[in-house]
């Protein structure tokens, strides 16, 4: 049975931990060029030639988030899955800060029980959007992402690296418009 639950920084004194990892046989290769009129970048599906495997650690309650929501979906009363998100109040969106579920229970539809909860959580809020960052190399999420209603609004060719376009990890965003 899958319960959700909200938690809070202060159930964690030595901070959330959560690793990040997924694997994908697709990416998004990422051309640009400038133009003597403009700039042009086109992102084209490409399979890896090996599986790309990405592991990363991080703390759910980073302190630089503010007025961050965190929910845990418990199936079966263990851990499975977890999402962050805060409420940006200068431009009134609703920014997905970590969405992850757990690689033993994908494909179980939490993962869509948890955007269901940020999508309602966002018109309680009244924002006019939600958004949130992948990476080209992460196939796998803009799937999941685009089933739930998300589209390309930007990229960042230089976010994580000088290089990001060559380790095809180019940062993009992703966002839903909600109807105010």
């Amino acid at each position: 049975m899958l319960q959700i639950r909200r938690v809070y920084k202060e159930d964690f004194p030595n901070g959330k931990k959560i690793i990040y990892q997924y694997t994908s046989d697709n990416y998004y290769d990422v051309s640009y060029k400038e133009r003597e009129n403009g700039w042009v970048i086109d992102f084209t599906l490409k399979p890896f030639n090996t599986p790309f495997h990405k592991y990363l650690e991080g703390d759910i309650f980073e302190d630089y988030i503010e007025g961050i929501e965190c929910y845990i979906a418990e199936f079966d009363g263990k851990e499975a899955g977890i999402v962050s998100f805060s409420h940006e109040e200068w431009n009134n969106v609703l920014r997905i800060n970590d969405i992850h579920i757990y690689q033993s229970h994908q494909h179980k539809g939490i993962g869509s029980k948890l955007m269901a909860l940020v999508k309602k959580r966002a018109a309680e809020k009244g924002v006019r959007a939600i958004i949130l960052e992948t990476q080209t190399s992460n196939y796998p999420a803009i799937q999941f992402y685009i089933k739930n209603g998300f589209h390309l609004i930007g990229c960042d060719l230089l976010s994580y690296s000088n290089n990001d376009i060559e380790k095809r990890e180019v940062r993009v965003e992703m966002g839903l418009v909600l109807e105010t």
